[in-house]
């Protein structure tokens, strides 16, 4: 099945409105198959249409992460970045230091989510995180700025 063909099925069960922006911003998220900021998307979307103007984009990739079609994930350099998220949610672990990141599966996230609901009523949402630190290997190198070297 094609992602055009697969975003229009997306949107219907989401129960909004399926419109040729929206169209074409989550079929180019899809066939981009990862992160790209809304700069990439507008590039991409009015290369393969040239007529949508790069606001209907912008307006476009609001309504879809609204919708929870896409993740938006607001990085440790202020970068908002951009994914399809048709196929579920995912989470990212990102180096303060140089800069890798890393995939982490939802699941790690259900003790917390169930923890909030039953301490303080809260429901997270937690559709799409990225947590800042150290990776393994800048661990080693150097300790986190204002740690104590006992």
């Amino acid at each position: 099945m094609s992602c055009e063909v697969r975003a229009s099925l997306a949107i219907r069960e989401r129960g909004i409105r399926v419109t040729q922006p929206r169209l074409a911003v989550l079929a180019a998220l899809m066939h981009a198959g990862g992160h790209v900021t809304a700069k990439d998307v507008v590039q991409q979307v009015t290369e393969e249409a040239p007529a949508l103007p790069p606001s209907s984009v912008y307006r476009s990739l609001s309504a879809l992460r609204d919708a929870h079609l896409v993740a938006e994930t607001l990085m440790a350099n202020g970068e908002r970045i951009y994914e399809a998220a048709v196929e579920g949610n995912h989470h990212h672990i990102e180096c303060a230091h140089c800069g890798a990141v890393q995939q982490i599966p939802s699941e790690m996230f259900d003790d917390l989510r169930l923890r909030l609901r039953r301490e303080f009523g809260f429901e997270a949402d937690l559709q799409h995180l990225a947590l800042q630190g150290r990776c393994a290997e800048c661990s080693q190198k150097a300790p986190p700025e204002g740690a104590s070297l006992n």
